[in-house]
């Protein structure tokens, strides 16, 4: 029996509702804290002992600009962009990363990543945490879980869909989507928070709506060879 089979059939019981979402939360943990840098099975290598792997920037724009990781002893010491293929107007252009993007090493490296679950011991805002086990922490979760259903309806359970690694193809959301799907569902969000209350003031801006992904009103970027000046309004040339 497969683990989507279990939660459907043990939901009603706590106990084996518990067993069923700790593979899946789990799954879902350990997709979500992976490093932001993974190794490329053709990794370049330099003279000086450092090799290159291609990675990406998987955060929540989605953009996925492609970067090299320079790693020396096991540790990525550099991020730099791809090498350009083709400059030309309709050509393979470069995709550099944002500075969030040359900074994922800081993330991998930052001392408050998490790395294991922890529990809040003190009160909000104090910042006292303890570290518990992946089987306490599952089973705080099934429990919350299960009292705010049975008390409020699923209606009451809301998933924040931005997660941090978004651009991944694998990512800690899908699961726990899963999770509460198979619990009997949960609040959704709709649009996006990227663009969401844009939308509605844009028509008073420009005086007709459109969206962040290309309207009637933008300029080919090809005309900017020919322009004395550009103006960009939330918009960015990564």
């Amino acid at each position: 029996m497969s683990i989507v089979d279990k939660v459907k059939a043990y939901s009603v019981s706590r106990r084996n509702f518990v067993k069923g979402s700790a593979a899946i939360t789990g799954a879902a943990a350990a997709s979500a804290l992976t490093i932001p840098v993974q190794a490329s099975p053709k990794a370049q290598v330099t003279n000086s002992d450092e090799t290159i792997s291609f990675s990406a920037c998987l955060v929540n724009c989605g953009s996925r600009c492609p970067f090299k990781v320079h790693v020396k002893d096991g540790v990525a010491v550099k991020i730099s962009p791809e090498d350009g293929v083709d400059e030309a107007i309709f050509g393979q252009h470069q995709i550099r990363p944002c500075l969030r993007g040359r900074a994922a090493r800081f993330r991998t490296y930052n001392p408050d990543r998490l790395k294991y679950p922890m529990k809040r011991v003190g009160k909000r805002g104090e910042g006292k945490f303890k570290r518990i086990s992946w089987d306490e922490a599952t089973t705080i979760v099934a429990k919350e879980l299960r009292r705010i259903i049975d008390t409020y309806g699923n209606e009451a359970i809301y998933y924040q869909y931005g997660s941090g690694t978004t651009g991944a193809n694998l990512q800690g959301r899908n699961t726990c989507r899963r999770l509460l799907n198979l619990a009997g569902g949960y609040l959704n969000a709709h649009n996006t928070y990227s663009e969401g209350q844009l939308n509605v003031i844009q028509p008073y801006v420009f005086g007709k709506a459109g969206n962040i992904y290309g309207t009637e009103q933008q300029t080919l970027f090809s005309e900017i060879k020919n322009s004395d000046l550009v103006v960009i309004v939330w918009s960015k040339l990564g």
